[in-house]
């Protein structure tokens, strides 16, 4: 068991040690501190300054006023450096910073003020910004501690975010080419011993198939035309297995064929009604693909001529994982349903935003 190693830097150089890059903070939000936030620190600051000017004598009020509406201003500043730059080395900076504007604003208000030296409230007033810049730096290094944590938080979250979409791209992958590869070197084996002449055709498209595939999956983002023509050898090759028994039509519009969308959808979709819509069918069935836009949305129809679905149809692990996909890259602003058609058959629609190159 590995014991948690002391930062023995943190007792003279304290603060996180991480330093963000431009792109880490990019991803994380140049957003502002919450309200929350922001009420407790004036709060505090404002209840700290009560309890001193309640303390203070007389001829040391206006002083201390001063001084609290310098350490405000400089406050102010050093947090927002920190929350843009929350690293030890912004800490250290702007610590210095402010202590030296404080104790040269006390200086100056000693000064001004004509306090005496040796007098009660000279040393009343220099004891009371010394208080408030020890306080001022431990406001600071709250400041740094909180936002870094906060930004790592982030980065961590999308980190698990982007595992877990490259774990549904591995196992669409894997739920796609697998099945369909075997059963389909299958019928080539057989069509190469028979020496049957749909054999060259079939390996034609399979070598097609491939080539659009395999690339597909490592990429976050995929034009739908270039998922369009994998589909289309797709059902080029079942087409050659199963005859006559499926009859397909594919139409992408040209706004839609630009559309960038989580590769693997589509083939899903066309994979499910083959499987469901086809196959079951002794007559077979015919698959309709219509990819469309409008001002916002991208919108897919796969549409089959089969039994439709059943009373008690639930998604299987492909249609599961394409919800789950949608999910994660869109959130609730994309969607899938199953239904029956009208005429007979399923037919399967989804939406997501508009994503053009």
């Amino acid at each position: 068991m590995n014991a948690e190693r002391m930062d023995w830097s943190q007792l003279w150089y304290p603060g996180p040690t991480r330093v963000f890059t431009a792109d880490e903070m990019a991803r994380a939000g140049h957003d502002k501190p919450s309200r929350t936030l922001l009420t407790v620190v004036m709060l505090n600051y404002a209840l700290a300054g009560f309890v001193l000017m309640q303390l203070a004598p007389p001829v040391a009020t206006a002083a201390l006023n001063l001084m609290l509406s310098l350490g405000g201003v400089v406050g102010w500043l050093g947090l927002r450096r920190l929350w843009q730059r929350p690293d030890r080395r912004s800490l250290a900076f702007v610590s210095l910073l402010g202590a030296s504007v404080l104790m040269l604003g006390l200086i100056g208000t000693i000064e001004l003020k004509g306090l005496a030296r040796g007098s009660p409230e000279r040393d009343w007033v220099r004891g009371a910004g010394m208080v408030l810049a020890m306080g001022l730096a431990v406001a600071y290094w709250f400041a740094a501690v909180f936002r870094a944590h906060q930004v790592e938080a982030r980065l961590r979250e999308q980190a698990e975010q982007q595992r877990a979409l490259d774990m549904a791209r591995q196992l669409a992958a894997a739920q796609i080419q697998p099945h369909f590869l075997f059963n389909s070197l299958a019928s080539l084996q057989h069509w190469v011993q028979s020496k049957d002449d749909r054999a060259a055709p079939m390996l034609n498209a399979l070598t097609a198939f491939l080539r659009a595939t395999l690339p597909m999956f490592n990429r976050q983002r995929l034009a739908l035309g270039d998922e369009a023509e994998a589909v289309r050898q797709y059902l080029t090759v079942m087409q050659m297995r199963l005859g006559e028994r499926l009859r397909f039509s594919i139409e992408v519009e040209p706004a839609a064929a630009l559309a960038q969308v989580p590769p693997g959808l589509l083939l899903t979709l066309v994979e499910n009604a083959v499987e469901h819509g086809v196959m079951p069918s002794l007559s077979g069935a015919e698959v309709q693909v219509l990819a469309r836009t409008d001002a916002h949305q991208l919108h897919l129809t796969v549409q089959d001529t089969g039994p439709g679905l059943a009373l008690d149809a639930m998604d299987g692990t492909g249609l599961a994982n394409t919800r789950e996909r949608l999910s994660q890259a869109y959130g609730p602003a994309a969607g899938l349903t199953l239904d029956n058609a009208p005429a007979g058959g399923c037919i399967a629609r989804l939406h997501c935003p508009l994503d053009p190159t």
